[in-house]
């Protein structure tokens, strides 16, 4: 016996969709039309929206039948759910859920890498929990993974398998998971936090310590420092200075040439644009010939 039904789509009234019921026995064999594609967008929307599709049609399906539908569990094993928002593209939602593009485009079967606001992604079952020994970065203006490996004494490659990455490139608010520095720091040693107007010079004389030892101790290769970035503080010279904190260094002097600026000052005198501004009262970087500039 076979029976063939037309119905009008509940979204839209003028197209109709299509199933045919053909009964064998105990079994009943289905087929269903919904219409047809006839460019890339549809087949697109049909691959990324497949469950939905056949979620529907059952439900008619056994509705029809004359049987009760029971909606999915929502405790699905195989990940979480995401519905993408503006401003969203793979690769952001794969960070955010510490996983990989090629995971989601698998997971999901997309086709492209392009995304609709509103589209409902499975995202893979994977811990989005940061290890207890790691933290969360967030990549700034003029980062990279060496010196962020070497800010946390990592190296590019732990970076790179920690955040599931296939290259070096980063991008400003990008989230990276990071060596905690608990766990590279001995516990009789502190971190030191960068404020503006530090330099290596003054925090190693607020430690009474040296410039090369803080640079030994926390791998670096140069003197910029970057506000909000740890350092360590070596173990046998982790107290503050009284002297730094109460009876201010001898002054010194600076005399402007031709060709100087403030960031090469600075630089040479392992300081800070800023700091030197600062003990200067400058509202600009413009220099003259013959200046006078406090360097400490």
């Amino acid at each position: 016996m076979r029976k063939y039904y037309q119905r009008r789509l509940p979204e839209n009234p003028m197209k109709d969709y299509y199933y045919i019921q053909r009964l064998t026995g105990d079994a009943e064999t289905l087929l269903v039309e919904y219409g047809f594609i006839d460019n890339q967008a549809d087949a697109r929307k049909l691959q990324n929206n497949i469950e939905d599709y056949v979620e529907g049609a059952l439900k008619a399906i056994v509705e029809y039948a004359g049987y009760e539908y029971k909606e999915p569990s929502s405790g699905d094993d195989n990940g979480d759910y995401y519905t993408v928002k503006r401003g969203d593209s793979l690769w952001s939602i794969a960070n955010k859920y510490n996983t990989t593009v090629a995971e989601l485009v698998e997971t999901n079967n997309l086709g492209s890498n392009t995304l609709q606001i509103g589209q409902v992604l499975r995202i893979p079952r994977k811990s989005t929990t940061p290890n207890e020994n790691t933290t969360i970065y967030v990549v700034k203006r003029g980062d990279s993974l060496w010196k962020i490996a070497n800010d946390y004494g990592a190296t590019v490659d732990v970076l790179k398998e920690l955040n599931n990455l296939t290259t070096n490139g980063l991008q400003i608010g990008q989230q990276l998971l990071v060596p905690a520095q608990a766990s590279n720091t001995p516990a009789n040693e502190i971190v030191y936090t960068v404020k503006k107007g530090d330099s290596l010079w003054t925090i190693a004389q607020k430690y009474n310590t040296t410039i090369s030892a803080l640079k030994t101790r926390n791998n670096l290769t140069s003197n910029v420092l970057s506000i909000g970035q740890q350092l360590i503080i070596p173990s046998s010279t982790q107290t503050p200075s009284n002297d730094f904190n109460n009876t201010p260094p001898a002054e010194k002097t600076y005399v402007v040439q031709r060709g100087d600026s403030l960031w090469l000052i600075a630089s040479k005198n392992n300081t800070t644009v800023d700091e030197l501004k600062r003990l200067n009262n400058l509202t600009s970087n413009v220099l003259q010939i013959g200046q006078i500039l406090r360097i400490q």
